[in-house]
């Protein structure tokens, strides 16, 4: 009977047509792939250079919070223990803090974050806060993530935005528009993404001033406030950021992707209209994927009409989705660990066959492989080693080697893909 409810909840979560249910909390006793809302918000704000990052909890939450993207990030605990649990650690948060300014003089700002136990026995990190301020003479930006503070990661980008609003709100003043300016927003310099586009910005004459948060800190905040159009990568991790600085600043946003040749020229378009300089896009077009083409063709030709399978994290998978579609793979099944209604709509019309499923399990993942048999697997890490186990060549995404944002992304996306499902190793099994 426990099983056949089970099965009655996770129908929705799994569809062949239409959208999925999603923006839910995990059913009660699923092994999900989900993190919780303080590793989201560490997602978004741990790039931030020149900070210090302390987490009032146990050292285990700053040891978890530590890896970003397999890259490593210096992160402080006050090691909240038992006697601080049952009497209370504002005044150690208060001295971590003040230690953490002597220690790290020439960060420009710092982040305190609550999670599950701090927030559970009713730490109001926001009062020390402002109690150590004009001591520390710098900025202190709480950041409210306990882990029950959302259903998933995503609510932590969500809160992160805020941490970032309001450092902006009280310490960046609107500053004179730079002609032809952009900042990107949701762009976290995945295997050096962020060079790739500014270096493709540049060539059609547009200036990148802040990326967030992949190349950020507080003086490229400041300076942020002056560019002439937002670019919008993410919606999860930066529409509230978007759309705070086109109420507060007065700088439009535009959604752009940089991930695959169709997203990439459209954006390039998007964004050259916005500026009326459309003369120059269509050269350099022509000059990236000339390029590319022979290497692409070549690539593109190995891997067509393989069948594919993407489980990613949530807000990219419709841009993503069209991207592998363009690479030639036959996409049979489509899923996300917390995306939304809009995630999904973006990615039911790249993929209108497709079978969809939200907050995917292992068990489930398990179903999947052994019915489909794909070629390969497009997934985070923790599916890694599992379809390995099947026999299924397995793409890290976000990934670990090169960019595969813009012309040059698309074609080392390409000869990933190629050498994972003609690795020599297959022909073994």
């Amino acid at each position: 009977m426990a099983i056949k409810a089970f099965l009655e909840q996770r129908q929705g979560h799994i569809v062949q047509s239409g959208i999925p249910q999603c923006s839910r909390p995990t059913i009660p006793g699923v092994m999900s792939q989900r993190a919780c809302t303080y590793y989201g918000a560490r997602w978004v704000l741990a790039p931030v250079r020149n900070s210090t990052h302390i987490v009032h909890a146990p050292a285990d939450c700053a040891y978890y919070g530590q890896n970003v993207r397999k890259k490593n990030y210096l992160i402080l605990s006050t090691d909240m223990n038992e006697k601080d649990v049952i009497f209370g650690a504002h005044e150690k948060l208060e001295r971590c803090i003040e230690e953490a300014a002597k220690i790290f003089p020439e960060h420009s700002m710092i982040f305190v974050y609550s999670t599950c136990t701090s927030s559970q026995i009713g730490e109001e990190i926001k009062w020390v806060v402002e109690k150590v301020k004009e001591k520390v003479q710098k900025p202190i930006i709480p950041v409210e993530v306990p882990g029950f503070g959302g259903f998933s990661q995503s609510d932590g980008h969500h809160i992160a935005q805020k941490a970032i609003i309001s450092y902006l709100s009280e310490y960046c003043k609107k500053e004179s528009t730079q002609p032809f300016s952009v900042n990107i927003i949701g762009e976290y310099n995945v295997a050096g993404e962020t060079r790739v586009i500014k270096k493709l910005l540049e060539k059609i004459g547009i200036e990148v001033i802040c990326s967030y948060t992949g190349d950020c800190d507080a003086d490229l905040m400041q300076k942020s406030t002056s560019a002439a159009l937002n670019l919008l990568v993410c919606k999860s991790s930066g529409l509230l950021l978007a759309q705070f600085m086109r109420e507060r600043y007065s700088i439009p946003f535009v959604d752009v992707s940089f991930y695959g040749l169709s997203n990439t020229v459209n954006s390039l378009k998007k964004i050259s209209k916005f500026f009326d300089i459309e003369h120059k896009v269509e050269m350099v077009i022509s000059e990236e994927y000339e390029k590319i083409r022979d290497k692409l063709e070549k690539y593109k030709k190995k891997i067509f009409g393989k069948k594919a399978i993407i489980l990613l994290g949530g807000s990219r998978i419709g841009f993503m989705a069209g991207a592998f579609k363009e690479a030639g793979l036959e996409i049979c099944v489509c899923g996300s660990q917390f995306g939304c209604n809009i995630d999904y709509e973006a990615a039911r019309f790249e993929l209108p066959s497709a079978l969809f499923i939200d907050d995917f399990n292992c068990a489930e993942i398990e179903e999947i492989l052994l019915r489909i048999e794909p070629d390969v697997f497009i997934g985070g890490t923790r599916e890694w080693y599992l379809a390995h186990k099947f026999g299924v060549p397995f793409l890290v995404f976000p990934q670990e080697t090169k960019p595969y944002a813009c012309f040059e992304g698309f074609l080392n996306m390409c000869e990933d893909l190629f050498k994972e499902i003609h690795a020599p190793v297959w022909r073994l099994i």
